[in-house]
């Protein structure tokens, strides 16, 4: 998403509060503007995004975006953890919603972090609130878009499908500082 009014780009992590963020900027889908850059260094304007734009984004619990993406992705919500784990989809929506690593996006090709804060979806408003205050926008309380119901993410693992999740996602919890 990009806002000009407020100078700024937010990377859009699937499953974490990306809809509600974006929503607090007064966009909709339809416009443009919500689409610009979300897939961070994979985007296609990443590269002609506008100098001096501060970025910001929101990274999750790599366990419980998991999880979360696993039951909200209608291939996979049937499925096994273990069969999801093993078979992990490849492109498209659900790619992005499940497999893609959350630094994928968010790491150049350098291995530097492209955006200037990262919001901990565990502590989603404050860190929101603060980007507000950096950015001069006024706070606003973020809606909880896009919620599903389920279990809290260590209930559906076990020492097998800890140990195959970790080879997919291992990165993302250790360079986020994450842990089981």
């Amino acid at each position: 998403m990009i806002s000009h009014a407020y100078k700024c780009i937010f990377v859009h992590q699937r499953k974490c509060a990306g809809t509600s963020i974006i929503r607090a900027f007064d966009l909709d889908v339809g416009d443009a503007d919500w689409h610009f850059m979300n897939d961070g260094v994979l985007s296609p304007e990443y590269k002609s995004a506008p100098a001096g734009y501060f970025r910001f984004t929101v990274v999750r619990n790599p366990w419980d975006r998991f999880i979360s993406g696993w039951k909200y992705c209608a291939s996979t919500r049937r499925r096994s953890l273990r069969d999801v784990l093993n078979n992990l989809p490849r492109e498209g929506h659900d790619y992005r919603h499940l497999t893609r690593p959350q630094h994928a996006i968010l790491y150049d090709e350098a291995g530097r972090l492209v955006v200037d804060y990262v919001i901990r979806f565990e502590s989603l408003q404050k860190g929101f609130d603060e980007v507000c205050d950096l950015l001069g926008k006024p706070r606003r309380a973020l809606g909880h878009e896009n919620r599903g119901s389920r279990m809290d993410y260590d209930e559906y693992f076990n020492e097998e499908t800890r140990r195959i999740f970790l080879r997919h996602f291992g990165r993302d919890v250790e360079l986020f500082g994450y842990s089981f």
